[in-house]
């Protein structure tokens, strides 16, 4: 290696690493909540969906940190992998040809290849490989033709603006500019930004241009850029567990009742034993009181959102509630088949619940962050009234009348 690439290839490792340190910063802070790959990247690991570095993806999958991908890198991943597979199964096809050479095959070797492969097309081979890639790593796929101007994607091509390199390149750039215009607005949409993975100058230079896009060119690098954002929430977690340990929010508790009484927003599901038929219909649910579920009524914070300094908490409360139930009963006339009315009887009871509660938290960087918002999880619980009947209150029920 002469001066001159030596001098090369260290500008570039210089330029690797400061992308790197600014896509750190942005993820760490919250401002970067989402991935993104370009098709060079799947180009470079071979297409491999279900192995590797893809297979980690999967982490995805239920994460706050999101996993977005353009329609047009979908469709050109898709194409790609259909390309290798027929290119394989041409393989497949002259190398069974030379095994008849000197092998008995049960049939003609186009045949025997058609059966090993199950007749499939390669291009129903690759869709389900990408969309089942999709599904498992809960992959978000952005509509292009809902998520380009028209006017800047064209404005770009005229005036010679990243990704479009050289008049005689322009045209094969078409993609790769729907894709990051698709991105853009997308992460403006959720008002935030994507880390892209991707070697072609063309995209870094739209990415740093784009106030919504931060490009790195290592898939590993971004991988574990996302395990560390994910430590650090689980550490902010931690010390707003230890901050409210230490009696640093001694009125939290009580803020989270008053927003669960004000709004309690749960689907009940009343349940009773009973002699008879009976219809049930819920009437009041009051709170009594709340406390954390965890050990010695502490708090255990799970991160549900990180953006911008603002961290979104999921918290277990057990509740205590005071629940009011009328139920109707009936019994089946023995004669008709037709339901009789046994009259009905109003019944309360009180039951302990546990409910999930997302707090909202900012200013993270204070001594005591702001709590903003107590929400309650909207959710289906049920209530057992136990053993249940009709309320004669004083009428007898041995008279003639019954």
């Amino acid at each position: 290696m002469n001066k001159q690439q030596q001098a090369n290839a260290e500008a570039r490792e210089r330029e690797k690493a400061e992308r790197l340190s600014a896509a750190r910063a942005k993820v760490l802070a919250g401002e970067v909540t989402a991935l993104s790959i370009d098709t060079c990247i799947f180009d470079e690991k071979g297409n491999r969906l279900n192995d590797g570095v893809f297979k980690h993806l999967e982490q995805f999958k239920g994460n706050t940190f999101r996993l977005v991908f353009s329609e047009v890198t979908i469709k050109e991943v898709l194409s790609h992998i259909s390309k290798d597979a027929e290119e394989a199964k041409l393989k497949m096809v002259s190398a069974l040809r030379r095994v008849g050479f000197y092998w008995p095959l049960e049939a003609d070797h186009k045949a025997v290849a058609e059966k090993i492969l199950k007749s499939e097309l390669p291009e129903s081979v690759a869709s389900k490989q990408v969309m089942d890639f999709a599904t498992r790593c809960g992959a978000e796929i952005v509509d292009a033709k809902n998520s380009v101007d028209m006017s800047a994607l064209l404005g770009r091509y005229f005036n010679v603006q990243a990704p479009f390199e050289t008049a005689s390149e322009k045209k094969s750039e078409f993609p790769d500019a729907i894709a990051l215009l698709s991105l853009e607005t997308w992460a403006t949409k959720q008002a935030t930004t994507v880390l892209l993975v991707t070697k072609d100058k063309g995209c870094k230079r739209f990415c740093d241009e784009s106030a919504r896009l931060v490009a790195i060119d290592d898939l590993t690098d971004a991988l574990k850029l996302v395990q560390e954002r994910d430590q650090h929430c689980i550490n902010l977690c931690k010390a707003l567990e230890a901050a409210i340990a230490a009696g640093q929010y001694p009125n939290l508790i009580s803020e989270i009742e008053d927003a669960i009484a004000n709004d309690l927003d749960i689907d009940w599901n009343p349940e009773a034993n009973a002699a008879f038929y009976y219809d049930a219909d819920m009437q009041d649910v009051v709170l009594l009181s709340a406390r954390y579920s965890g050990p010695a009524n502490q708090p255990g914070f799970r991160p549900v959102d990180y953006r911008g300094d603002i961290l979104v908490v999921q918290v277990e409360v057990e509740i205590d509630v005071e629940a009011t139930c009328n139920f109707s009963f009936s019994i089946r006339d023995g004669i008709d088949r037709d339901m009789v009315s046994l009259g009905g009887n109003e019944v309360t009871t009180e039951a302990e619940t546990v409910v999930d509660v997302l707090l909202t938290f900012s200013q993270l960087a204070n001594q005591t962050p702001q709590v903003d918002e107590i929400e309650l999880v909207s959710a289906y619980r049920t209530i057992n009234f136990g053993n249940v009947g009709p309320d004669y209150g004083d009428e007898d029920p041995n008279s003639e009348y019954y």
